[in-house]
Protein backbone atom coordinates (compact mmCIF):
# COMPACT_ATOMS: atom_id res chain seq x y z
CA UNK A 1 0.00 0.00 0.00
CA UNK A 2 2.79 2.49 0.60
CA UNK A 3 4.62 1.80 -2.62
CA UNK A 4 1.19 2.21 -4.55
CA UNK A 5 0.75 5.29 -2.39
CA UNK A 6 4.50 6.85 -3.17
CA UNK A 7 4.05 5.72 -6.25
CA UNK A 8 0.87 7.05 -7.66
CA UNK A 9 2.38 10.62 -5.36
CA UNK A 10 5.44 10.29 -7.89
CA UNK A 11 2.78 10.25 -10.85
CA UNK A 12 0.87 13.08 -9.33
CA UNK A 13 4.02 15.05 -9.41
CA UNK A 14 5.09 14.04 -12.53
CA UNK A 15 1.79 15.25 -13.96
CA UNK A 16 1.87 18.28 -12.11
CA UNK A 17 5.16 19.07 -14.05
CA UNK A 18 4.35 18.32 -17.22
CA UNK A 19 1.34 20.26 -16.44
CA UNK A 20 3.21 23.56 -15.60
CA UNK A 21 5.39 23.00 -18.15
CA UNK A 22 2.68 23.22 -21.14
CA UNK A 23 1.19 26.18 -19.44
CA UNK A 24 4.82 27.90 -19.81
CA UNK A 25 4.98 26.78 -23.43
CA UNK A 26 2.06 27.91 -24.24
CA UNK A 27 2.49 31.08 -22.62
CA UNK A 28 5.39 31.57 -24.30
CA UNK A 29 4.07 30.78 -27.45
CA UNK A 30 1.31 34.03 -27.33
CA UNK A 31 3.89 35.85 -25.76
CA UNK A 32 5.85 35.01 -29.35
CA UNK A 33 2.54 35.04 -31.15
CA UNK A 34 1.41 38.65 -29.70
CA UNK A 35 5.38 40.16 -30.66
CA UNK A 36 5.11 38.99 -34.67
CA UNK A 37 1.55 40.18 -34.83
CA UNK A 38 2.87 44.10 -33.17
CA UNK A 39 5.72 43.96 -35.67
CA UNK A 40 3.26 43.37 -38.92
CA UNK A 41 1.38 46.10 -38.01
CA UNK A 42 4.17 48.28 -37.15
CA UNK A 43 5.82 47.25 -40.75
CA UNK A 44 1.90 47.94 -42.17
CA UNK A 45 1.85 51.18 -40.56
CA UNK A 46 5.27 52.28 -42.20
CA UNK A 47 3.89 51.12 -45.46
CA UNK A 48 1.12 53.11 -45.17
CA UNK A 49 2.36 56.30 -44.27
CA UNK A 50 5.15 56.19 -47.17
CA UNK A 51 2.43 55.63 -49.65
CA UNK A 52 0.51 58.44 -48.36
CA UNK A 53 3.62 60.72 -48.53
CA UNK A 54 4.61 59.07 -52.01
CA UNK A 55 0.82 59.93 -53.10
CA UNK A 56 0.78 63.35 -51.53
CA UNK A 57 4.61 63.80 -54.23
CA UNK A 58 2.75 62.01 -57.05
CA UNK A 59 0.04 64.52 -56.60
CA UNK A 60 2.57 67.42 -56.26
CA UNK A 61 4.36 66.76 -59.31
CA UNK A 62 1.03 65.84 -61.23
CA UNK A 63 -0.24 69.61 -60.28
CA UNK A 64 3.00 70.98 -61.38
CA UNK A 65 3.27 69.04 -64.67
CA UNK A 66 -0.80 70.10 -65.39
CA UNK A 67 0.44 74.12 -64.62
CA UNK A 68 3.51 73.22 -67.08
CA UNK A 69 1.28 72.02 -70.38
CA UNK A 70 -1.17 75.31 -69.48
CA UNK A 71 2.06 77.36 -69.45
CA UNK A 72 3.03 75.38 -72.67
CA UNK A 73 -0.22 75.67 -74.40
CA UNK A 74 -0.54 79.44 -73.30
CA UNK A 75 2.89 80.14 -75.43
CA UNK A 76 1.72 78.11 -78.20
CA UNK A 77 -0.94 80.65 -78.52
CA UNK A 78 1.01 83.59 -78.43
CA UNK A 79 3.58 82.33 -80.98
CA UNK A 80 0.99 81.73 -83.35
CA UNK A 81 -0.03 85.32 -82.55
CA UNK A 82 3.40 86.86 -82.45
CA UNK A 83 3.96 85.27 -85.92
CA UNK A 84 0.53 86.24 -87.33
CA UNK A 85 1.72 89.66 -86.46
CA UNK A 86 5.73 89.39 -87.66
CA UNK A 87 5.11 88.59 -90.94
CA UNK A 88 3.51 92.44 -91.63
CA UNK A 89 6.59 94.07 -88.99
CA UNK A 90 9.16 92.11 -91.28
CA UNK A 91 7.49 93.45 -94.34
CA UNK A 92 7.69 97.30 -92.73
CA UNK A 93 10.96 97.21 -92.07
CA UNK A 94 12.20 96.02 -95.09
CA UNK A 95 10.46 99.06 -97.05
CA UNK A 96 11.88 101.64 -94.56
CA UNK A 97 14.78 100.43 -94.88
CA UNK A 98 14.39 100.52 -98.47
CA UNK A 99 12.89 104.10 -98.71
CA UNK A 100 16.05 105.09 -96.43
CA UNK A 101 18.52 103.96 -98.36
CA UNK A 102 16.95 105.65 -101.34
CA UNK A 103 17.18 109.29 -99.37
CA UNK A 104 20.76 108.38 -97.99
CA UNK A 105 23.91 109.32 -99.71
CA UNK A 106 24.96 107.24 -102.60
CA UNK A 107 28.26 105.59 -100.90
CA UNK A 108 29.48 102.59 -101.51
CA UNK A 109 31.53 100.15 -99.17
CA UNK A 110 34.46 98.19 -100.88
CA UNK A 111 35.67 95.02 -99.85
CA UNK A 112 38.00 92.39 -100.60
CA UNK A 113 35.18 90.19 -101.48
CA UNK A 114 33.82 92.56 -103.96
CA UNK A 115 33.30 96.29 -105.15
CA UNK A 116 30.63 96.99 -103.52
CA UNK A 117 29.22 94.91 -100.29
CA UNK A 118 26.64 97.27 -99.20
CA UNK A 119 24.88 96.88 -102.13
CA UNK A 120 25.55 93.00 -102.32
CA UNK A 121 23.94 92.64 -99.10
CA UNK A 122 21.14 94.34 -99.95
CA UNK A 123 20.40 92.92 -103.15
CA UNK A 124 20.25 89.00 -101.02
CA UNK A 125 18.03 90.99 -98.47
CA UNK A 126 15.89 91.85 -101.56
CA UNK A 127 15.77 88.46 -102.96
CA UNK A 128 15.32 86.61 -99.84
CA UNK A 129 12.22 88.91 -99.06
CA UNK A 130 10.65 87.74 -102.65
CA UNK A 131 11.16 84.26 -101.95
CA UNK A 132 8.24 82.92 -100.65
CA UNK A 133 9.75 79.63 -99.13
CA UNK A 134 12.22 81.27 -97.21
CA UNK A 135 11.77 81.09 -93.04
CA UNK A 136 9.86 84.18 -91.85
CA UNK A 137 12.55 83.66 -88.53
CA UNK A 138 15.44 84.18 -92.04
CA UNK A 139 14.34 87.23 -92.88
CA UNK A 140 13.83 88.84 -90.27
CA UNK A 141 16.95 87.97 -88.98
CA UNK A 142 18.64 89.21 -92.33
CA UNK A 143 17.01 92.39 -91.54
CA UNK A 144 17.68 92.75 -88.22
CA UNK A 145 21.53 92.32 -89.74
CA UNK A 146 21.17 94.57 -92.47
CA UNK A 147 20.16 97.26 -89.95
CA UNK A 148 22.81 97.04 -87.42
CA UNK A 149 25.31 97.21 -90.25
CA UNK A 150 23.48 100.83 -91.83
CA UNK A 151 23.62 101.65 -87.98
CA UNK A 152 27.55 101.42 -88.18
CA UNK A 153 27.76 102.91 -91.32
CA UNK A 154 26.87 106.44 -89.39
CA UNK A 155 29.56 106.05 -86.83
CA UNK A 156 32.55 105.99 -88.69
CA UNK A 157 34.60 108.21 -90.75
CA UNK A 158 35.72 106.46 -94.28
CA UNK A 159 37.90 106.80 -97.23
CA UNK A 160 38.22 104.19 -100.02
CA UNK A 161 39.01 104.66 -104.07
CA UNK A 162 36.34 104.89 -106.99
CA UNK A 163 35.04 106.35 -109.87
CA UNK A 164 32.69 109.56 -110.83
CA UNK A 165 30.14 109.13 -113.21
CA UNK A 166 32.80 110.59 -115.93
CA UNK A 167 35.06 107.72 -115.01
CA UNK A 168 37.67 110.01 -113.20
CA UNK A 169 39.22 108.06 -110.14
CA UNK A 170 38.95 110.15 -106.90
CA UNK A 171 39.05 109.18 -103.17
CA UNK A 172 36.07 109.44 -101.54
CA UNK A 173 35.85 110.53 -97.81
CA UNK A 174 32.60 109.57 -96.04
CA UNK A 175 31.86 111.27 -92.76
CA UNK A 176 28.96 108.85 -90.95
CA UNK A 177 26.07 109.75 -92.96
CA UNK A 178 26.16 113.27 -92.54
CA UNK A 179 28.33 114.11 -96.19
CA UNK A 180 30.17 112.77 -98.96
CA UNK A 181 33.23 113.91 -100.51
CA UNK A 182 35.52 113.08 -103.10
CA UNK A 183 38.37 114.70 -104.50
CA UNK A 184 40.67 113.19 -107.73
CA UNK A 185 43.95 111.93 -107.03
CA UNK A 186 45.74 114.55 -109.08
CA UNK A 187 44.52 116.74 -105.97
CA UNK A 188 42.96 119.03 -108.77
CA UNK A 189 39.43 118.94 -107.39
CA UNK A 190 37.39 118.13 -104.35
CA UNK A 191 33.31 118.46 -104.45
CA UNK A 192 30.20 116.88 -102.08
CA UNK A 193 27.02 115.11 -102.78
CA UNK A 194 24.27 117.63 -102.92
CA UNK A 195 20.95 115.75 -100.96
CA UNK A 196 18.46 118.40 -102.69
CA UNK A 197 19.94 118.34 -106.27
CA UNK A 198 21.22 114.70 -105.94
CA UNK A 199 24.28 115.60 -107.67
CA UNK A 200 27.99 116.13 -107.35
CA UNK A 201 29.20 119.82 -106.44
CA UNK A 202 32.45 120.97 -107.26
CA UNK A 203 34.07 123.18 -104.07
CA UNK A 204 37.75 123.74 -104.96
CA UNK A 205 37.95 125.63 -101.62
CA UNK A 206 37.99 122.06 -99.62
CA UNK A 207 40.67 120.22 -101.84
CA UNK A 208 43.39 120.53 -99.68
CA UNK A 209 41.18 119.93 -96.24
CA UNK A 210 39.34 116.72 -97.79
CA UNK A 211 42.71 115.73 -98.84
CA UNK A 212 43.74 115.80 -94.57
CA UNK A 213 40.80 114.33 -94.15
CA UNK A 214 41.55 111.62 -96.49
CA UNK A 215 44.69 110.76 -94.96
CA UNK A 216 43.16 110.27 -91.30
CA UNK A 217 40.54 108.53 -92.48
CA UNK A 218 43.07 106.22 -94.21
CA UNK A 219 45.19 106.56 -90.94
CA UNK A 220 48.26 107.91 -93.19
CA UNK A 221 48.56 110.95 -90.91
CA UNK A 222 47.35 111.39 -86.81
CA UNK A 223 43.69 112.72 -85.98
CA UNK A 224 43.21 116.58 -86.46
CA UNK A 225 40.45 119.08 -86.65
CA UNK A 226 39.71 119.50 -90.10
CA UNK A 227 36.89 121.48 -91.37
CA UNK A 228 34.45 119.92 -94.04
CA UNK A 229 31.61 120.79 -96.28
CA UNK A 230 28.28 119.44 -94.05
CA UNK A 231 25.06 120.01 -95.22
CA UNK A 232 22.45 121.55 -93.04
CA UNK A 233 20.06 119.02 -91.69
CA UNK A 234 16.39 118.17 -92.42
CA UNK A 235 13.88 116.02 -91.95
CA UNK A 236 13.31 112.83 -94.55
CA UNK A 237 9.55 111.49 -94.42
CA UNK A 238 9.98 107.85 -95.50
Amino acid sequence: MWQSAASTRTRFRTSAALAAGLVFLANSALVFSAQGDGDRYAEILANAESLARYNTQLEKQLKSQEEQIALIEKQLVDIDATAAALGPLVQRMFEAMEAFIATDLPFTDPTQAGPDSRSARLNKVRELMADETAALSEKYRRLLEAYQIELEYGRNMVSYKGKLDDGREVDFLRLGRVSLMYRTVDGEEAGYWDAEQKAWVVNNDFRKRIGTAVQVATKETAPELVILPVPAPKEVQL
